[in-house]
């Protein structure tokens, strides 16, 4: 069979030039960018981190193991919310500008404020009610110095010169709240993809890293080594993707967007006033989705915003021994609920 152009000869060049420009249109190259940080000496950025979760129970189970085989009583299943708020303001200050960080930085920490309620419905036999903690830090009004030692690659955090607080409150402080371990390496073009460490989750849920809270009103700080755990022990990876690059009042960002299922696991030992010690195990799992507005010129992030799918379950068990043998009790509760994240950084006017 002969084709249509034995037929009919070649066909006119000028029929042919429009299809040829749309073909090697879509041949050229996209347009690549480079997202990276810029350090800048004595330049401020203001952060703002604004953190809302509410969680409700939806599993409450009692399991008891003795000689008779497991048993498990039927409970009601209170109706019970956990609502926790915080906001943290800080302005970072570049005294040193290194390559791809700072050299030395200053944070002051102009506000700090979270806390928790428990919402409950009434029943036949109690009321409900709600009931509000609110938690303090000796973080607040102080500024810290963080200094990047060669040796050691890591960030040293102190009291600056002439100011003085509790040594502790320094020891888990992170220097990045800028999310530069999210950015890809190397240039990107629209749609390209990469992986990042589950454990950068642990920016996003504690930017500048713990803050050392304590109830209003106690002196001590809250045990935080279930914290701890969960934040050393996260599985899973954030994949972002470069969606490209638009005007965001008058000042042109790249756009990150992210998602991911993360999970993390605490197991510890836990004293108990009365009987032998138990043991407790806590677990998470997060479903996030989100995206990062990079400010191109100025080099550092300009928004975040995150909203994630939340589950946590908390399980107590303990043995006790008596003359007829051993009795172990497990409680376990449930929580699923959602977890919103908004952050913005800007240059101090």
């Amino acid at each position: 069979m002969k084709s249509i152009t034995s037929i009919f000869g070649p066909l006119p060049l000028g029929l042919l030039l429009p299809g040829l420009v749309a073909i090697l249109a879509t041949l050229e190259p996209q347009a690549e960018e480079k997202l990276v940080f810029r350090s800048v000496a004595e330049r401020s950025l203001e952060k703002h981190f604004v953190q809302h979760s509410s969680m409700d129970l939806v599993e409450m189970k009692v399991t008891l193991e003795g000689p008779e085989g497991p048993q498990e009583p039927e409970i009601e299943l209170p109706k019970l919310k956990i609502v926790d708020d915080e906001t943290i303001e800080f302005t970072d200050e570049t005294l040193a500008a290194g390559e791809g960080r700072p050299k030395k930085l200053k944070r002051t920490f102009d506000s700090i404020e979270n806390s928790v309620t428990f919402e409950s419905e009434g029943s036949e036999d109690e009321e409900g009610g709600s009931e509000t903690t609110k938690n303090v830090t000796g973080l607040t009004g102080k500024s810290v110095l963080f200094t990047w030692n060669d040796e050691e690659e890591a960030f040293e955090a102190a009291w600056p010169e002439g100011e003085s607080g509790d040594d502790d409150l320094l020891e888990d402080l992170v220097e990045d709240a800028d999310f530069r371990g999210w950015l890809p390496q190397g240039a990107v073009s629209e749609g390209d993809t990469w992986k990042i460490p589950g454990a950068e989750f642990n920016n996003l849920q504690e930017p500048s890293g713990p803050m050392g809270y304590r109830a209003e009103g106690e002196e001590e700080a809250r045990d935080d080594s279930e914290s701890d755990e969960l934040r050393d022990n996260i599985e899973g990876e954030i994949e972002a993707t470069f969606k490209g690059t638009r005007d965001e009042a008058g000042i042109q960002v790249g756009v990150i967007a992210f998602e991911a299922k993360l999970s993390s696991k605490s197991q510890r030992e836990v004293e108990n006033d009365e009987g032998p010690a138990g043991e407790s195990t806590t677990e998470s799992a997060m479903d996030l989705q989100g995206e990062i507005l990079w400010d191109l010129a100025g080099g550092h992030f300009r928004a975040l915003k995150c909203d994630s799918d939340y589950k946590f379950t908390s399980a107590q068990k303990r043995t006790l021994e008596f003359d007829q043998g051993t009795l172990t009790i497990t409680e376990r509760r449930g929580f699923e609920g959602k977890k919103t994240y908004r952050f913005t950084c800007a240059p101090k006017k």
